[in-house]
């Protein structure tokens, strides 16, 4: 499948390889004639005989063509190669993903997030105007890359339409054939989790996922599994921003109206939203004393997850969910939620968690009774702290009074504040380590975790009459 440097393919030349996955080979090319760099997707040939995989596949060709936005990737050529392989010619792009702009440096700045959400309405307003819905819209989507005509000097590109519902798809593409759904959960909107009808305003939501991550460094809503992620975009109310992080008041109000769980709660289209940004301009340049004095009260917000979480580092990816496995999950989660202990999981019970646990951020105990998240002492708005917290293994996880605020290797800031700050450090197999941190100071630490003693088995002993099996037959 895989060409030979120099092959060329619908008027392009292959140059190499740029990236692999489970579904095709992405290559760097050029044109023949015009020189032009650009991007070809090669699916792999099994993938090519499936004409709903192809469908999919050739949503984003469609996708792209039909928005023509410079805010989306523009697709130059895609058909069916000799070899059977079904390909996308697209433009090639120098920069890096949203995802690893925030794995990387961590949370933007205020004015740079209202930048690139700014940005990211736009595209979505040209998509949606064309009936277009991404439904998959995520930071990994969201590529970044430099453009001194738009201020900040980096545009944003959306990528992947794969499975983007076209006006003019046929119904059956709009699930699987086993029902199943598809998308990202963590960034997945409240009806898509549920699996009933959605429109536009679903992506919206999602950019208000991304929104929430750029200020807070971690998306609104994570968990141990799918079944967590999707019961709290339905039934959890998301974090209040400032609470993770100093967040201008206009830019945390659009986030939160972006996370509303209803849709006719939502803005109704983008281009609100680009107006709303817009507004909350002036407000991200106040300094940070200012802002953090104009914040709201932060003793009222009750959640399960309104913990200062770092961003997984590697996050849920796209799954495709069967519906009936979904709503039993999330049935068996909502009731816990509400008559849940209010104990915190027990070190041994994290070993027995599904392997998707280590994909990833920790996240509270989900069985347990939502809490109010006190507002502390009084902060000093003009300064903050910063925690570096690392552990031997590393992979633990960081509670701050009975709250999840990361894994380590942690590095994360939080405002000053009078008194002392008790933190739990937690691995499973390993016994807990308890630290007491001043809160007026920065710290860096390396905490060597203690293996817990395992106990030993039974003593074997010489079977006895009383073991013996006597078959009467």
């Amino acid at each position: 499948m895989v060409p030979l440097h120099g092959t060329v393919l619908a008027s392009y030349r292959i140059l190499g390889v740029i990236g692999e996955g489970g579904m095709g080979v992405v290559y760097r090319a050029e044109h023949v004639l015009l020189n032009r760099p650009a991007a070809i997707k090669l699916l792999q040939p099994e993938m090519t005989r499936n004409p709903d995989a192809v469908a999919r596949f050739f949503n984003e060709a469609r996708a792209a063509t039909a928005i023509r936005h410079p805010g989306i990737v523009e697709v130059f050529d895609f058909g069916i190669s000799n070899e059977g392989s079904a390909y996308i010619v697209m433009e090639l792009l120098d920069g890096e993903s949203l995802a690893r702009r925030l794995t990387r440096g961590g949370p933007l700045p205020a004015m740079r997030a209202i930048q690139f959400g700014r940005q990211i309405a736009g595209a979505l307003a040209a998509a949606h105007s064309q009936g277009i819905i991404h439904r998959d819209l995520k930071p990994d989507n969201v590529f970044l890359v430099a453009d001194p005509e738009v201020p900040g000097g980096e545009r944003i590109k959306l990528l992947d339409f794969g499975i983007a519902k076209l006006a003019s798809e046929p119904a059956h593409l709009t699930r699987t054939r086993t029902g199943a759904l598809m998308g990202t959960p963590t960034y997945m909107a409240p009806e898509q989790c549920r699996g009933v009808q959605l429109d536009h305003r679903a992506d919206l939501y999602a950019l208000g996922c991304i929104l929430f991550e750029c200020v807070c460094g971690r998306p609104p809503f994570v968990g141990e599994g799918i079944g967590d992620v999707l019961s709290a975009h339905i039934h959890l109310a998301p974090p209040a921003p400032s609470q993770l992080a100093l967040v201008p008041p206009v830019l945390e109000a659009v986030i939160l109206r972006l996370l509303a769980k209803a849709p006719g709660d939502r803005p109704a289209m983008a281009s609100q939203v680009i107006q709303q940004l817009d507004a909350a301009v002036t407000d991200a340049a106040q300094p940070p004393a200012a802002l953090n004095a104009r914040a709201p009260s932060r003793a009222a917000l009750t959640t399960l997850t309104g913990a200062n979480i770092a961003r997984p580092s590697a996050p849920l990816r796209r799954w495709t969910l069967p519906a009936a496995l979904a709503a039993l999950a999330l049935t068996a989660v909502g009731v816990a939620a509400v008559v849940g202990s209010s104990a915190p999981p027990a070190a041994e019970d994290a070993a027995s968690l599904p392997a998707l646990a280590d994909a990833v951020a920790p996240v509270l105990d989900t069985t347990a009774a939502p809490t109010a998240v006190d507002a502390g002492p009084a902060i000093d708005a003009a300064a903050v702290v910063t925690l570096s917290i690392d552990s031997a293994p590393p992979g633990a996880t960081v509670l701050a009074d009975s709250v999840v605020v990361g894994r380590t290797p942690l590095r994360t800031q939080r405002p000053v504040r009078t008194g002392a700050v008790t933190l739990i450090v937690r691995l499973a197999g390993y016994r807990d380590a308890t630290l007491r941190l001043p809160g007026d100071r920065s710290i860096e630490t390396t905490i060597v975790l203690e293996r817990k003693l395992r106990k030993p088995p039974p003593a074997s002993r010489a079977p006895t009459a009383a073991d013996r099996t006597v078959n009467p037959y």
